[in-house]
């Protein structure tokens, strides 16, 4: 492997660890209030593995997918610079994007609020008539 490939490897590493930790983080960020930790813990293995994916597929294009040990050390550094130097500034982006994802969705959480609140009527009334005549089942049996 030549140098210029190399670099490119070392510098595709660095960016990625970069901006894999920022989606991470922003990904978490979307599922703060999501508390059913088997499904959260699910879902971060899945962006683990499409990351990884990610990974290898820019490497297979710059380098024919090679992996040498300093393509992920250079992701760590990446990893390490964001969270010391940048996540801080990050976070008010990270806010800024989770208020646009609510406020784009808002329309689609109102329509399935409504249907919620339909079925819950809907379940409500259908129970009405079991409780009632089930008490009158049990008044006339004994």
């Amino acid at each position: 492997m030549d140098l210029v490939k190399q670099i490119q490897g070392i510098s595709y590493s660095f960016v990625f660890g970069f901006v894999f930790t920022f989606i991470y983080s922003l990904i978490n960020r979307l599922l703060y209030k999501y508390h059913q930790r088997i499904i959260r813990l699910f879902l971060q293995i899945i962006i683990g593995i499409i990351f990884g994916y990610i990974y290898y597929l820019g490497l297979l294009r710059i380098n024919n997918g090679v992996i040498r040990l300093y393509f992920f050390i250079s992701m760590l550094f990446g990893y390490i610079l964001y969270l010391n130097y940048y996540s801080y500034y990050m976070f008010f982006l990270i806010e800024l994007i989770v208020r646009m994802i609510k406020y784009i969705l808002r329309p689609i959480i109102f329509i399935f609020r409504k249907v919620n609140g339909i079925m819950k009527r809907v379940k409500r009334v259908m129970k009405w008539p079991k409780e009632k005549f089930s008490k009158q089942s049990k008044d006339s049996c004994t």
